[in-house]
């Protein structure tokens, strides 16, 4: 069963997850984080795609809410940060499918990244998996007031691409970089392959393999049997 995407003049992908193969580090830290805390009321999935200084921020409420141990403190963002780029140096896996729909749609329309990572390792990353060229502009934190859930990462990408964020579809795989994307107007593919993941947005993807670009019509057209 072929459903079809139409209406869309850019494209605007996460990073971590959708294009390279690197949200298992960051759910690694976190989780190495609450563990040291004890704390069993909190997945470390469930800081997935937040900022630095967001996952402190629920570290922090975890914390108080154990009732501030003197034997464990929360990490510092600059603590995320500095573990979090050591963890990526030598990531270098495309998420499948990711390579061939960038390459597919590079050049037939404009195309960028919204990312809540910082510059250096979104551009690290994106170089390593050999995506870095195609884009038109790379959004990161630093380039932001507030990332994600925050829709600036997509409001500025669609702008740094001369189009209105309505004019713009945008893949993600986490509840945060979705809501972003909803709340921008951007139309919003979800893909993740985990069903118990909620996501926002207008069609939901268990990978890219499902997906197949027209540059004749700028049609996305969705294969839901694969």
């Amino acid at each position: 069963m072929s459903d079809s995407i139409t209406g869309f003049s850019g494209a605007v992908f996460d990073c971590d997850g959708i294009l390279v193969d690197s949200e298992a580090p960051w759910i690694e830290l976190m989780g190495d984080h609450l563990e040291s805390m004890a704390a069993d009321g909190i997945a470390a999935e469930d800081l997935r795609g937040l900022t630095a200084a967001e996952a402190v921020a629920r570290l922090q409420q975890v914390y108080e809410s154990l009732g501030s141990p003197s034997h464990v403190r929360p990490p510092t963002p600059e603590e995320v940060d500095r573990a979090y780029s050591a963890a990526l140096e030598h990531v270098a896996a495309p998420m499948p499918g990711a390579p061939e729909l960038v390459a597919a749609l590079s050049g037939n329309i404009p195309i960028a990244v919204a990312s809540n990572g910082r510059s250096g390792d979104v551009c690290g990353l994106l170089e390593r998996a050999g995506m870095l060229d195609y884009f038109d502009a790379i959004i990161t934190i630093d380039d932001v007031d507030e990332g994600k859930p925050a829709p600036d990462p997509y409001l500025l990408a669609a702008q740094r691409l001369g189009l209105a964020a309505s004019a713009v579809v945008a893949f993600e795989d986490s509840p945060v970089g979705s809501r972003a994307a909803h709340t921008a107007g951007c139309t919003v593919i979800g893909v993740n392959d985990d069903p118990s993941i909620e996501l926002a947005g207008e069609v939901r993807l268990r990978h890219f393999a499902q997906l197949h670009f027209d540059p004749r019509t700028r049609t996305l057209f969705v294969d839901s049997d694969l």
